[in-house]
């Protein structure tokens, strides 16, 4: 299902547009939701600690990272979730994305 138009916002990296949301959790910090703008397929959702601010260089970095790990956003495919640098995974053996 792709994201909602209303109350997302657009961005553009390296000549291809995203769309994207910051959805507040509990769990274990701040969603950064993204898509492809033109062919949404997979998602990617990168977890940020509570606080951080959201800039245009940010979810740039965050889409760029996810691109080099292997997130594929104009191919069908699970949710593709990371964690920013600082957030633990939960559980035993919890560890940080690199």
């Amino acid at each position: 299902m792709a994201l909602a138009k209303k109350g997302t916002r657009l961005i553009t990296v390296d000549d291809c547009r995203y769309r994207w949301v910051v959805a507040p959790d509990d769990e274990p910090g701040l969603a950064i939701v993204v898509e492809d703008a033109d062919a949404p397929a997979q998602r990617m959702v990168t977890w940020v600690e509570h606080g951080t601010v959201i800039t245009p260089e940010l979810l740039a970095r965050a889409i760029r990272r996810a691109r080099g790990l292997g997130w594929t956003p104009r191919q069908r495919g699970r949710q593709f979730t990371t964690r920013w640098p600082g957030i633990p995974r939960s559980g035993p053996g919890a560890a940080v994305d690199p």
